[in-house]
């Protein structure tokens, strides 16, 4: 009983410690994705400076926007298990996500209030469940909405503060196989929601009309997870329990200047994320007190990342601006011990282009970037105190593609 225990309860933590993590998503502005998000919040283009820095606001008047980022993404993954005889395949993961986002704000007077809708975190990972580290991840879908309401003045000529409150929606569903000597279907299925409450802010400052810099602030996020867990023991039948776990959604700061020069605007963006908050995960499944097992701990040790970026704005004309960027995104997981199928993440370049076309009070943009990953390693557990270790290589490609449509009234 304690080998079966352990077994699956290494299971659960497996499904679980991806939660917090996940990717850090940006994907929320079209027109700034096409410079690499180089000067977001600040460069007065979109109405997204919501959620990258509500300062950013008073560089618009009234309007709204909606769209929408395709998320495309290739990985494969080659590799063995250590604990035993496995059956299965090579690791096949493969993803393609519509990201949607809208922003609107009224302008009065030196004052701007708005409100946005956004994707700040989020995971989707797909593998093919015959696949050899089954045990370890087949399923992950975890998505973070924030509802963001905000409020924008502008005292000074040369000054804007804003700041807003967060209301963040987080779902998500993890399954994995159980048996790990046989494809018989059976699994761990974990479905789980909650709601959390934070806070973003910022500053922008503009010593001449052609010249802004912005600091922008969000608050950490504590997500209180719980929801059902279904598990499908090989021995002891379906057992049905809840799962619970305290997630904390990490801050972070951002830097951003941009700069006019003619017919060209350049913009940059430096970013710091406290990626070491999700240092331990503790878990309790009432689904496993049949096999005697009790809430138990994993060590995740992520580290604090930044994200460096800058893009060029060429005005070819009064109606059509085109755009490029490059950037770079530090990955959180720090060595392959710690690095799993759940969220095997790495470090990355981002090129960019996009264009905006403008008739009358609507603006309509589009964008592309393909995400250049380096080879991932993974030599991990699925617990501290599991058995099962995976060993192997992840070679991974996300293309994304972003439409958008802005209305000034």
């Amino acid at each position: 009983m304690k080998l079966k225990t352990t077994l699956f309860m290494s299971l659960l933590l497996a499904s679980t410690a991806s939660w917090a993590g996940g990717y850090q998503l940006q994907e929320y502005s079209v027109t700034s994705a096409g410079r690499a998000f180089g000067g977001a919040g600040i460069v007065g283009d979109d109405y997204s400076a919501i959620a990258f820095n509500p300062a950013g606001m008073t560089l618009k008047q009234s309007g709204m926007q909606l769209g929408a980022m395709a998320m495309d993404i290739h990985s494969n993954m080659n590799g063995h298990l250590d604990d035993g005889p496995r059956i299965g395949d090579k690791g096949k993961l493969r993803n393609f996500k519509i990201i949607p986002h809208g922003f609107g704000q009224y302008a009065y007077k030196n004052w701007r209030i708005g409100v946005g809708v956004y994707a700040p975190f989020g995971l989707g990972t797909y593998y093919n469940k015959s696949w050899f580290g089954r045990t370890h991840a087949l399923t992950s879908e975890i998505t973070a909405i924030d509802i963001n309401p905000s409020l924008a003045w502008k005292p000074l000529e040369w000054l804007s503060i804003g700041a807003g409150f967060i209301f963040e929606r987080m779902e998500a569903r993890l399954t994995n196989s159980t048996n790990p000597y046989v494809r018989d279907g059976k699994m761990s299925d974990m479905n789980a929601d909650g709601w959390g409450h934070g806070w973003n802010a910022g500053i922008m400052i503009s010593p001449t009309k052609t010249t802004r810099f912005g600091i922008a602030y969000r608050s950490p996020v504590v997500q209180n997870i719980k929801g059902k867990h279904h598990l499908q023991h090989p021995l002891a039948g379906n057992l049905e329990g809840i799962s619970s776990t305290k997630l904390v959604d990490p801050e972070h700061i951002q830097l951003t200047a941009y700069q006019e020069v003619g017919k060209f605007g350049l913009s940059a963006m430096a970013r710091w994320t406290r990626w070491s908050r999700f240092d331990l995960l503790s878990i309790d499944s009432t689904a496993l007190a049949p096999l005697g097992a009790s809430p138990s701990q994993v060590n995740e040790s992520w580290r604090n990342t930044w994200t460096i970026s800058g893009g060029v704005d060429y005005h070819y004309c009064k109606n059509l601006t085109f755009r490029t960027g490059l950037a770079y995104d530090q990955g959180a997981v720090k060595d392959p011990e710690h690095r799993t199928a759940r969220v095997p993440d790495a470090n990355r370049w981002i090129a960019s282009i996009g264009a905006s076309y403008m008739k009358g009070n609507w603006q309509f943009d589009a964008s592309y970037f393909h995400m250049f990953w380096g080879k991932a390693r993974v030599n991990s557990r699925a617990s501290k105190t599991g058995t099962s270790t995976i060993h192997g290589t992840y070679k991974t490609q996300i293309n994304s593609f972003g439409l958008s449509a802005q209305y000034h009234f």
